[in-house]
């Protein structure tokens, strides 16, 4: 029996490229990579591996046909590094093997013969500052007069913060199958989030028409943002052997090189400095942050300028100082990873916003709500962009009521008194997240929907599935638009040959996209299909209802229903197909006076988070979690539920679990799920309450709804904050138990 995509996930039976049944014929690729975070490559003898067992290619740089390059915004990332050049961190890849079965290819791998001149690498983002090793000039955001406004305040508190690295842990590792087409170049099954980049890279790489690339992505086992852009590097990769063979070639990455090889969450070190009265009311704020970025650009420079965009998270800063600093380490290239720059920059103005409560000795909530954006006043951004349907103030008290936060925090203080070793703590964070890609060009998706005799409807649309029911909520988009019964409605895999030029499903635009293009392509066919239905009716005008499967006239409730219109529609030689596109326009900023509009719209929440922490042992249960989110009207109100649970447990994480570790020769220690811990089924809260907001639709958004899958991943700064509350100390991200149990982090 046909299983739709939400049921295949929740069964456990969707196919992912490890599943598939490749062809007989098909090679097993690896890839052998430098094992220096440093060094010169002086010298690579490959011939004993061409001649082991079942190895049927080796490739270098040299055999490259095309340009050696797969960096999707700077020429920087070379495919394989050539003999002669500098690696830029331990993992960069060498060369390539295709054999009969990987074991074959990883035996071959340890006959290379090579020479390396090893090199000091730079690891640490001290190091990188003190000699200005950065990939960009530094990113700048001002506001009115800071230096002036802080020497003015009658308050002022500063201090640091170091935020971690965090591994995406998507349950396929990056992964990819090419099969040589006979009429010439390439089809290839990525697990990427990226079509189209695929597409692009691996035409240069093999120096064809991008037409001669076909790029499919089915569901992926996860993405988080990982396959944004380094989803390209196995494309390439098989692609290549597959060039060179002429056979079908399998490449699968597995769980330990995956992690060593792939880019992770930007780690950061910030400065800040606030002033402020005595009401808690933020008159000045200065920030500098610096990221470290990884061997090359890779999409930091959207990171950065995401994280500078944030630096006021949900508050009105009159005047600000804000530097972002892209510093070059000989690591693997940061890279995407959900929330993109904004958990960051929210982490260190709630750490400002915690150190003025501590100076006024008032709860945090109170200052954080004196501080919110306003309605009327006191609502723009530093880039000069009006925060448009505003419910921080409103959410916040809703969660506040929820939580019945007063009586709370009083339990919190009494709980706290009379115990001595273990601690609760109570914490508030408001959201203000921006959606919409910066770079105006790739706020765009076509779609194509074909309508079948029997009235059932196929779907192409130009979104990844990557589990976050991206598919099934474009089935229900279209669903309302035509009326056509759910069931009826399928959604083909993403496909560069159907739907060409497309934009990375990421910024949480995924459904925005896909679902504004395929409601494009609905009201051109109702449209067109229209005068058909009113003449079956015998009539010669009316408004048209489309719903349960039939089209009713609103003035005389006469209808025929759907299958009918689509066999008349066939009978008289009118399309069932058509094509939608979707573009947001207005959209960008200017690069020299940082002002614009760079997002469509904000999405806003609030959480409440209260902790009971051991302080022996550094162990911590999450007690209750309260969550206020503004979906506007949802589409899938089980599946944003689903993405708020999930955002949430991995921003926790983030902020209290996921540490990285690498030595000092740049190796990472924390290269498996044996030493690098996530949350588990025990780090679940005890309890969650979770509420949608009511009453605030977004009318710039397809069916006036609001994304999803990025902002709540914010709400786990609550725990962390929480957890402070309950040490009455400052934390870094992550405070791991070894860090809780510390007598004190120094800010």
């Amino acid at each position: 029996m046909f299983q739709y995509r939400e049921a295949s996930h929740l069964s456990g039976t969707t196919d992912y490229i490890p599943d598939m049944d490749v062809s007989a014929s098909s090679l097993k690729a690896y890839v052998i990579t430098s094992p220096y975070a440093r060094a010169k490559l002086v010298r690579c003898d490959l011939s004993r591996i061409k001649s082991a067992p079942g190895v049927q290619a080796v490739l270098t740089a040299e055999d490259i046909p095309g340009t050696n390059q797969m960096g999707i915004v700077a020429s920087d990332e070379p495919c394989l590094m050539p003999t002669g050049t500098v690696c830029g961190y331990l993992g960069q890849a060498v060369c390539l093997i295709a054999a009969r079965t990987l074991e074959m290819a990883k035996n071959a791998a340890s006959l290379i013969e090579w020479e390396w001149e090893e090199l000091d690498p730079v690891l640490t983002l001290k190091e990188a500052m003190d000699k200005k090793n950065f990939l960009f000039d530094p990113l700048i955001l001002t506001r009115g007069n800071p230096a002036k406004a802080m020497q003015e305040a009658p308050f002022q508190a500063e201090g640091m913060l170091s935020t971690g690295g965090q591994e995406h842990v998507y349950f396929e590792t990056q992964s990819a199958y090419a099969v040589p087409l006979c009429q010439g170049g390439l089809f290839i099954r990525s697990s990427t989030q990226n079509p189209t980049d695929n597409q692009r890279i691996v035409s240069q790489i093999l120096s064809l028409p991008a037409s001669m690339i076909e790029i499919e992505a089915g569901c992926l086992g996860g993405g988080f943002g990982g396959k944004q852009s380094q989803g390209s590097w196995t494309a390439a990769w098989a692609s290549l052997l597959a060039w060179k063979t002429g056979k079908p070639v399998l490449m699968i990455l597995d769980r330990e090189q995956d992690m060593c090889l792939s880019g992770k969450r930007h780690p950061a070190e910030a400065r800040w400095k606030v002033g402020f009265n005595k009401e808690g009311k933020i008159l000045a704020y200065e920030v500098s942050m610096a990221f470290d970025c990884g061997w090359c650009e890779d999409v930091s420079s959207a990171v950065l300028h995401h994280c500078l965009f944030h630096a006021d998270s949900a508050y009105f800063l009159p005047a600000l100082s804000a530097t972002m600093y892209a510093c070059r380490t000989n690591k693997t290239s940061s890279t995407a990873f959900r929330g993109f720059g904004v958990p960051q920059a929210a982490a260190v103005i709630e750490s400002a916003i915690t150190a003025i409560s501590r100076v006024l000795k008032k709860d945090p909530a109170v200052i954080r709500r004196k501080n919110y954006y306003g309605i009327k006043k006191n609502n723009t951004t530093p880039c000069n962009m009006t925060v448009e349907h505003n419910i921080l103030r409103s959410a916040h008290s809703q969660v506040i009521k929820n939580s019945d936060y007063k009586k709370l925090r009083k339990e919190t203080v009494e709980f706290n008194r009379k115990h001595a070793f273990t601690k609760r703590g109570l914490a508030l964070v408001p959201v203000k997240f921006g959606i919409s890609f910066n770079e105006s060009f790739l706020n765009q998706a076509g779609a194509l929907i074909n309508v079948y005799k029997d009235g059932s409807v196929l779907l192409h649309h130009a979104g990844t599935e990557m589990g976050q029911g991206l598919h099934d909520k474009m089935r229900i988009v279209v669903h309302r638009e035509l009326g056509v019964p759910l069931e009826r409605i399928r959604v083909y895999n993403t496909t560069t040959s159907v739907i060409p030029n497309t934009t990375s499903t990421a910024a949480s635009t995924g459904t925005d996209f896909g679902g504004a293009a395929l409601k494009d392509a609905c009201d051109k066919l109702k449209k067109r299909l229209s005068p058909f239905a009113l003449e079956l009716m015998g009539l010669k005008k009316g408004t048209l209802c489309w719903n349960n499967n039939q089209i009713t006239c609103t003035e005389t409730d006469q209808f025929i229903s759907f299958i009918s219109l689509v066999n008349h529609a066939y009978m008289v030689c009118e399309s069932l197909s058509e094509k939608g596109f979707y573009t947001r326009k207005n959209i960008g900023f200017d690069l020299k006076t940082m002002e614009g509009r760079p997002y469509w719209y904000y999405v806003m929440g609030t959480s409440v988070a209260c902790v009971e922490l051991d302080l022996l042992t550094g162990t911590h249960r999450i007690m209750d979690v309260w969550i206020v989110h503004d979906c506007g009207k949802t589409i899938d109100r089980g599946i944003d539920l689903g993405q708020i649970h999930g955002a949430f447990m991995q921003g926790t994480g983030w902020c209290t679990l996921e540490q990285l570790i690498t030595d000092n020769k740049g190796r990472l220690l924390t290269d498996s799920l044996d030493n690098y811990k996530i949350p588990g089924i025990y780090d679940i809260p005890d309890n969650y309450h979770i509420a949608l907001y009511q009453g605030n639709p977004e009318p710039l958004n397809i069916q006036n709804s609001r994304a999803i899958g990025e902002p709540p991943l914010i709400y786990g700064l609550s725990v962390w904050l929480a957890l402070q509350d309950a040490r009455g100390t400052s934390l870094p991200i992550p405070a791991t138990k070894e860090m809780l149990i510390k007598p004190m982090y120094n800010e």
